[in-house]
């Protein structure tokens, strides 16, 4: 009887391991955004009568950037690997992957909330006819193409 448990616990994981497998999504997607980034900059001024004064700014600038995003979701959990430039230097993650929050799949689109901090949660959504998606937030806004692929029979590239 000892010998069967562990053996019934192994097929029970195989085969919620084989229904998950089946059920994920995996996506690549390639794209273009712009991230938002802080800037600094100081000024110095001096008047002929010895007088000086200083002044800082700082503000945002929005920098454009091609990247590609990896995401895979298996009925209400998945993840994504967003592009780096969108990331704070402040984040979670593991492995470059950020768990999708809040996970809704429709016939016609799929949507979630990527958790990259506790004050950063950009909007993801992935038109599920199109294969368009976008991700918009503080950090920036990302649009791109997804197709649908397996990695396990993927080709590779080299």
């Amino acid at each position: 009887m000892k010998r069967t448990v562990p053996v019934v616990a192994l097929f029970i994981g195989s085969m919620a391991l084989a229904q998950e497998s089946a059920t994920r999504l995996d996506l690549v997607c390639l794209g273009a955004g712009s991230a938002n980034k802080a800037t600094s900059s100081q000024a110095y001024a001096w008047d002929n009568h010895g007088n000086s004064a200083s002044a800082s700014v700082i503000g945002n600038r929005s920098v454009p950037f091609d990247d590609q995003v990896n995401l895979w979701i298996a009925g209400t959990t998945g993840k994504i690997r967003m592009p780096r430039i969108m990331l704070p230097p402040i984040h979670g993650g593991d492995g470059g992957w950020f768990e999708i929050k809040s996970i809704k799949v429709t016939d016609n689109e799929i949507t979630g909330k990527v958790g990259i901090n506790f004050i950063n949660s950009p909007k993801l959504r992935i038109d599920r006819i199109t294969g368009m998606i976008s991700i918009s937030g503080k950090s920036g806004d990302y649009v791109g193409r997804c197709a649908k692929y397996d990695p396990t029979t993927a080709t590779k590239a080299f």
